[in-house]
């Protein structure tokens, strides 16, 4: 029954089956590979493969702390690694263990493992390929497959990031060609690679798929010893390719009947819990969590895994929300470094943020969270398939975990936990402590002087500014200690300005030169919130006028007014730089932005009424003639001389990092002739 597979191909494929002579293809791919070399030249399963890079002539000459990603085909699945390179002269040498059942390999090289890096090599989209071989010099199962998927990233089986945006993959014809030669040499294997072959069947001839996806499921279901996974397969063919529901039933229901407790059970199980009363809720979640225990699937993970996410996203909160941080407790251990993440961010770092619970009601939970995390940064839960290599999904993980210790440090210290706070934000590398989360480090520095540590808190000062990550009262802080210092610039701006490293300020404000722009804007009239009206029409030429875009209902918007009050003070005595603050797409109300201004002592932060545009309703009309297409906010553009010269959308979260933003720009335009 298995040879079947090759005949079921080859009359799909109705091709020849010459693969354009497919081992000297490879061979002759590797020979022209200039910037890779390899010890030895084919790489051996199981064996130490020694890398040699050099990127001269290449997208990273003259690039540093270079690293390779590694994207495998083990025994038909596809996995990815990490290669740590270390610089010998010019060259970059490092050493990958290759897997006993490694059918193919490629790799990719990048300026660190950063998650989106600057510059990235791939062989110019031909890919630096190889296909290895065993011990005596034979080839591995999946060589074909992969050799031929790998190259078609619109199957979407594993190529992941690999390939650039302009990458023009193989043909039709040339993957099934590789599917062929796999279900020839291999057929004992093809249940295997039977979700490739009907993805390539339905990318080729779309809804006419059905007839040879039929032939390939029958000889499927005829395969022995059939797993849970492969049932779960067969059954999705049926109900999705095939649209034979009434068969995918029957079958769910033999596969219910073999496996009690595996994926299809779990699924079912977790669509009854989204129905049970609040008050059998708890109950029900402790069964569940008996019957279908998550050590037991991460032993022999299956597809539907994903319900354990949503299980307990959903089951940490509901006992956050009821206080019984006993029961969370006990739960956190079972969590990945994800769940952890989005249940603290909905949890305690919006309870710290937005609500006046008090922090010392739930400082204890927050602690285990951080606790837990530090356990699982490693666990892999951010690799989300082939997006990221085991590195960059810890390092992703890293980042979280920095910001959500800032964020503990924040609910310590509000506690009135100093000791604990200075302990956590020490957990972070201290070139690394202040980029994170700005609350965190005005926590940090509030603990160390409530400690009696006051140098150690002018040094965070400086770090917090160093990092442009700066709240208010850290700015106000520093203005403080900068008075008392004997000798100093002769302005606190520039002392501030010379806490940041040069490097880091000048790729910030190259970042900012490639966004500038000159276009014009229509002229507008707007009522002001004082009284009276704002013309364009009326400013002065050289003059820069900075508009924010809010509304009363984005939080985002009001999060960012700090920094923008950071902004209009540090040009407060420059009457060429003005500063309006247009309320859109919400009608204005007076009372609440005249509470909102005195909650949070605005001041010189004149607001304004966006226009409704001709019949309708909207009060966006000065919104929509600078924001065309888009309707998000907060949203910030710069005007000078009628032209818009630059536009940016969001918050990145540091008022201190928005007046830097703000300043860099209007410094830049000034600084035009």
């Amino acid at each position: 029954m298995k040879n079947k597979f090759v005949i079921i191909v080859m009359l799909l494929c109705g091709l020849a089956v010459n693969v354009f002579g497919q081992e000297e293809s490879v061979v002759q791919d590797q020979q022209e590979i200039s910037r890779l070399t390899l010890n030895p030249e084919v790489p051996l399963v199981g064996r130490s493969l020694e890398l040699t890079y050099n990127p001269a002539g290449g997208p990273l000459e003259g690039k540093t702390d270079l690293v390779g990603i590694v994207y495998m085909y083990n025994f038909y699945r596809w996995e990815i690694g990490d290669v740590q390179l270390k610089q010998e002269g010019k060259l970059w040498k490092g050493t990958f263990e290759m897997p006993e059942n490694c059918a193919f390999v490629a790799f990719k090289f990048q300026s660190t493992f950063t998650l989106q890096p600057d510059t990235t090599d791939n062989n110019g989209d031909k890919g630096f390929m190889f296909i290895p071989k065993d011990a005596t010099g034979n080839y591995l199962p999946g060589r074909y497959l992969a050799w031929g998927v790998f190259r078609m990233p619109s199957l979407g089986e594993g190529t992941g990031s690999y390939f650039t945006g302009n990458y023009k993959e193989i043909s039709d014809d040339a993957i099934m060609l590789w599917i062929d030669q796999e279900a020839k040499h291999y057929p004992q294997y093809g249940r295997l690679f039977f979700g490739v072959m009907k993805s390539a069947l339905r990318k080729i001839h779309g809804d006419n798929a059905s007839r040879g996806i039929a032939h390939l499921l029958k000889v499927m279901e005829n395969q022995e010893n059939l797993t849970e996974n492969e049932y779960m397969e067969i059954s999705h063919t049926y109900r999705y390719d095939l649209k034979n529901k009434e068969k995918a039933d029957s079958l769910d229901q033999v596969i219910l009947k073999l496996f009690p407790r595996g994926g299809l059970a779990r699924f079912n199980r977790s669509l009854i819990m989204n129905t049970v009363p609040a008050e059998e809720y708890f109950v029900a979640a402790d069964q569940f969590r008996k019957d279908f225990p998550i050590a037991e699937w991460r032993k022999n993970p299956d597809s539907r895994g994903f319900v354990y996410g949503n299980f307990y996203r959903e089951l940490a909160t509901r006992y956050y929300k009821a206080g019984d941080y006993g029961k969370l407790e006990e739960i956190l251990p079972e969590m990945s470094m994800v769940m952890l993440n989005d249940v603290f961010r909905k949890s305690v770092e919006f309870a710290i943020r937005k609500t006046p619970t008090p922090a010392e009601t739930f400082v204890d939970i927050s602690k285990k969270f951080i606790d837990q995390m530090i356990v699982k940064v490693g666990d892999g839960s951010y690799m989300q398939g082939m997006q990221y290599s085991p590195r960059q999904a810890e390092d992703l993980a890293r980042l979280w975990l920095y910001y959500y210790i800032g964020v503990h440090a924040q609910v310590a210290e509000k506690s009135g936990r100093y000791e604990e706070a200075v302990n956590s934000m020490n957990l972070i590398e201290e070139d690394q402590r202040y980029l994170f989360y700005p609350a965190g480090n005005e926590a940090y520095i509030t603990s160390l002087e409530k400690l009696g540590r006051q140098a150690e808190a002018f040094e965070a000062m400086k770090g917090a500014a160093g990092a442009g990550q700066m709240t208010p009262v850290i700015y106000d802080k520093l203005r403080e200690y900068y008075t008392s210092l004997e000798k100093k610039p002769a302005t606190f701006e520039a002392w501030v300005a010379s806490l940041k490293p040069r490097s880091e300020v000048e790729k910030i404000k190259n970042k900012l030169r490639a966004k500038m722009i000159d276009i014009p804007f229509e002229s507008f009239v707007l009522e002001s919130h004082l009284g009276g009206k704002v013309k364009s029409a009326g400013f002065k030429k050289n003059e820069i006028v900075i508009l924010d875009f809010w509304a009363l209902w984005c939080a985002p918007c009001i999060a960012a007014l700090d920094g923008m009050q950071m902004a209009v003070d540090l040009y407060a005595d420059d009457p060429s730089v003005k500063f309006y603050f247009i309320i859109t797409q919400d009608e204005p109300n007076k009372v609440k932005i005249d509470a909102l201004w005195k909650k949070n002592n605005f001041h010189n932060m004149e607001v304004l009424y966006d226009a409704n545009r001709d019949g309708k309703k909207s009060r966006d009309a000065v919104y929509k003639s600078m924001f065309p297409g888009t309707s998000g906010i907060p949203q910030k553009a710069i005007l000078k001389n009628g032209r818009i010269r630059y536009l940016a959308e969001g918050y990145g979260g540091s008022p201190s990092g928005l007046m830097d933003e703000i300043s860099y720009v209007v410094e830049m335009l000034k600084e035009e002739k």
